[in-house]
């Protein structure tokens, strides 16, 4: 996922975004532990969105604050 198709979100969007993201980490983490998980790359792919998508979060939360 690129940053700019997560800047084009708006921030309700960004939290159903992460919340999904999570959910789906969990599950590859279920599935490496129980060894079947294909693609171990896919779990560092999903962390490194979730992590994009909380810097984005962010981003908006502070520039509202500064439009107040």
């Amino acid at each position: 996922m690129k940053p700019n198709e997560i800047r084009e979100m708006n921030l309700t969007e960004l939290e159903m975004k992460e919340r999904d993201l999570q959910e789906e980490y969990f599950n590859l983490r279920f599935q490496k532990v129980t060894n079947r998980l294909e693609n171990p790359w896919k779990l560092h792919e999903v962390r490194k969105d979730i992590a994009r998508v909380k810097t984005i979060i962010r981003e908006k939360q502070q520039q509202e604050k500064k439009a107040e």
